[in-house]
This record gives C-alpha cells, structure tokens and sequence, in this order.
C-alpha cells in the first residue's frame, strides 16, 4: 500500500526514534579521541564497554525532557484544566475543553510521550543484548532507571488520555496501547506494532511491575547532590509508587509505600516552601526527583515551566483562582502565598491576574516530579481513607505540611481531632493541603478526578476531560479506538 507523506509520519513515529535513540546514544557515547560518526556506530557499538553504556544510560533522561511531554507540559495539561487557573490561551482548547481529535497540542504530547517510551525500552532491548559489558549492579541499576521511566511516563499517558482508574469498577475502561518493546527497522512496519488500546487496569499493572523493579534495582541515593534529585532512587519509585496507589483507591497500600519513604530518613521537608523552587537548591532532600533542566535542554519560548508560567516570560498562565481562595482556608499569611505568588496579597482583584513564582528561572526550571511533602500527603490521606474512624496519625502528617508554610505570628492553630467531626472532614482536609503545597505540579485536576468531583470547568466522567487519542493515530492503526465523544 502507497504511504502519503504523513501516512508515512503515522506509521514510524512511535518507533523512528528507534535511529533517534541510537543516533542520542552514540552521539553521547562516542569517543573523542576516534571522532565516531554517530550514524556509523552500530547497536552493538553504542554498548560495546562501560562508558558508552553508562552514557546511554544517561541519554534516557535526556528524553525523558521531551519538550512536549515531562520537560513541563504533562504537568501543565493538568493544571490549566483544574480550577486553580484561568482558562489559558495559548493552551485554549485544552483550558475549555474544546479540543478536536485533529488537535495539535493533543498529538505533540502523545508523540512526546511514545518517543521518550521507546529510549526506554530500546535500552532495555539493548542491556540485555549486551549483558556482560559493564557489572552486574551496574547493569541492574541502569535496569531499573529504564522500567522507573517507562513506569513514570506510562502514568502520565493514561491519566491524560484515559479515564480515572475508579471510573468503572474494575477498570476495564480504554487506556493506551502498552508498547514495550522497541521496533527496529526490519519490524517498524510490521502490522503487528498497530496495536490496540490496553484497558487502564493492564497499564496500571504494568505501571506497578516496573516501579516494583525499578526499586528492588535501584539505589538509595547516589554520591552527588546532582543525581540524587535528577536520576531514580528506589525513594523517587516508592513514593511514584504511592500515588498510583492513591490513583487505583488501595489507601492502605499508599500509606504503607510513603512510609517506607519516611522511616528511610533520607528526606526532609526544607524550612521553607519556596526553597524547592530556588534556581541554586533545586538539589536539596526535598526534592526527591525532578526532570532536570538547563537553557540548552528547552531554550525556546513555548514549551518551558517558566515561559509559561512566570509574569515576565510569556506569562500564559494565570493562577489568579488559586489566589482568590478564601482567607479563611488559605491563609493571607501563608508563605505559599506570600512566597510563591505574584502578587502575594489577599484578595485578588480582577483587575491583576496572579502569578505563581515556583517556575520564574525561563527555560531551566526543574520538572518537579516527586516531593517529600507529597510523601506525607499520600500516607496522610491512605491512613485517612482506610480507616473507619478519624487517623491521628493522619492529622499528624497534615499538620507538619500545614505547620511549615504557617508563620508564628500571627498564630495558626495545628489540626487536633476536634476539628474533624467525620472521617470524611479529615479527607477533605489532606485534599485541600494536597491542593495548596502542590499547586502546579501537575496534580489539581486528576485528585479531582480520581476522587469524582468535578472541576470548576468541566464535571467528573464527562467525555472531554480526558485528551482525544489523535487522529491520525486512528486513521492509520485500525486497532486504535479513539475515545467516547470525540
């Protein structure tokens, strides 16, 4: 069968970037002194000794900040549908849920996200080819970073083009095609690479299978403040791990998961809020794992967490809802607000949209992907939503996250039992700390959703809170079922 040009485009992006990887890997592996052309360098080649192998390692992360997908805009497809912010206008058909199946925006990060899945598994294909060629722990760590990205991608993908895990009773709903292996040449256009669409139970449990690997190969922590935040960790595992956990409603499990976490004493809350987000401490315990950045990673204008966010880049997206909570709830003193707004004072006015100052370094803002606070976040609301009466531990964890952004004067009051009459109260108390302390990390809009509550924008379950599966997706792979209502 004749292939249009963008027929041709269809069938080989999600496995072109099988040259791509090879190309990265070569590329960053390739000796100096002998000048390789990377197009000459073979499989084999690009993992024929330590040093290249440990350089492809790191080439994943490279992919990993694919500009459309986690080097900022799946956390920013999150957020501009939540109601923390106004419909943004540069991102207009996803803020009004308006998209089309042909939409761009909808096809550059599901592009995005299957191009940084197959560095995954063509370095997973490639390890075991070449087994033998560095040590056998190094072979199982750089293992387990491959399955932690496949795992952390895979999450992203199915929240953002499938329904909530809890949205039919054993989620048997469409979620995406699970791709696990990396086509080469000779199999790229082999019918079987159209596959269909696994159901969201199938790619969560593949979703847990790798992050279970990831951390049985993982280390602890690694020699350099750099790579302890900007390469996997079985504590970067553990606490992805929890919040799948949260995601499929297993409490007690997500508990369990961010309690490892926390009795591993490897992390600790910084003294202030805003420190996880200064441009020279991204690295500090804190920050469990980020997708790190630099001005040479993401250099232009469009795709950046701080182009869009910051007042004095693009300033695309305005937080002036997240500002206008009331007082009462988010206090005027609040150092996420006094810190990490701009401007910071209560009330907001119509007249001046707010700005969050948590990405304000342009171009290189670290992707935050996993925080200590959300660590005792998670644990706090499975204690909270596994037991039949009100945790105290529960509320223990929710006042050190509350307590650190709360000044002494004027004085706040901690949480005690008397403040919750019902389970459900304590509940609602986690979400809505969950929603202050992790406000435009890409989390607002699928506690929404996995809860079942509405956004302001738009209601749980509707047809278009989830993306659109592209079209020329489905027009190509005749397995490909687009999604209900587009």
């Amino acid at each position: 069968m004749l292939l249009s040009s963008l027929d041709m485009f269809h069938n080989t992006k999600l496995r072109q970037a099988a040259l791509g990887a090879l190309i990265l890997a070569s590329a960053a592996s390739c000796d100096v002194l002998t000048q390789d052309p990377p197009t000459a360098l073979t499989d084999t080649d690009a993992f024929a000794n330590p040093d290249r192998i440990a350089k492809s390692a790191v080439g994943m992360y490279d992919q990993l900040q694919n500009a459309e997908f986690l080097g900022g805009r799946a956390l920013i497809y999150g957020d501009v549908r939540s109601d923390d912010t106004n419909p943004a206008g540069f991102f207009g058909t996803v803020s009004t849920f308006n998209q089309q199946p042909n939409d761009g925006i909808a096809q550059n990060a599901w592009t995005g996200g299957y191009r940084t899945l197959y560095g995954a598994n063509y370095f997973l294909q490639q390890i075991v080819k070449n087994t033998g060629k560095t040590t056998p722990a190094l072979e199982a760590q750089y293992t387990a970073e491959a399955k932690f990205i496949r795992g952390l991608v895979y999450f992203n993908l199915v929240n953002l083009f499938a329904q909530p895990y809890v949205f039919t009773a054993d989620a048997s709903h469409p979620g995406v095609p699970l791709q696990l292996t990396a086509p080469d040449a000779s199999t790229a256009f082999d019918a079987s690479q159209n596959l269909a669409r696994s159901t969201v139970k199938q790619v969560y449990t593949q979703i847990e299978q790798d992050l279970n690997d990831a951390i049985a190969g993982l280390p602890e922590t690694y020699t350099t403040a750099f790579d302890k935040t900007g390469r996997a960790t079985k504590d970067a595992a553990r606490t992805l791990l929890s919040r799948v956990y949260l995601y499929k409603g297993q409490y007690a499990e997500a508990a369990a998961m961010a309690n490892t976490v926390i009795t591993g004493a490897r992390h600790t809350l910084n003294a202030s809020p805003a420190t996880p987000f200064n441009a020279i401490s991204y690295q500090t315990s804190e920050s469990i794992f980020s997708v790190a950045m630099n001005s040479a990673d993401n250099p232009n204008t469009n795709n950046a967490l701080g182009q869009h966010y910051a007042r004095l880049r693009r300033a695309d997206i305005s937080v002036t809802p997240y500002a206008r909570i009331d007082s009462t709830q988010f206090r005027s003193k609040d150092r996420r607000r006094t810190l990490l707004l701009d401007p910071p004072a209560f009330p907001a006015t119509a007249a001046v949209n707010v700005f969050t100052l948590k990405y304000n370094n342009a171009s290189f803002d670290y992707v935050p992907i996993t925080r200590y606070s959300e660590v005792l976040l998670n644990r706090a609301e499975g204690l909270a939503q596994a037991d039949a009466g009100i945790n105290t531990d529960a509320i223990a964890l929710l006042n050190t996250v509350r307590r650190r952004s709360l000044p002494l004067i004027p004085a706040y009051p901690s949480f005690t039992i008397a403040n919750f009459l019902t389970k459900q109260a304590l509940v609602d108390a986690i979400l809505f700390e969950r929603r202050l302390e992790l406000a435009f990390e890409g989390h607002r809009y699928y506690d929404l959703m996995r809860n079942k509550r509405n956004s302001s924008r738009i209601n749980y379950g509707d047809d278009k809170a989830i993306f659109p599966i592209p079209l020329v997706d489905t027009q190509q792979n005749p397995n490909l079922a687009q999604n209900k209502g587009y």
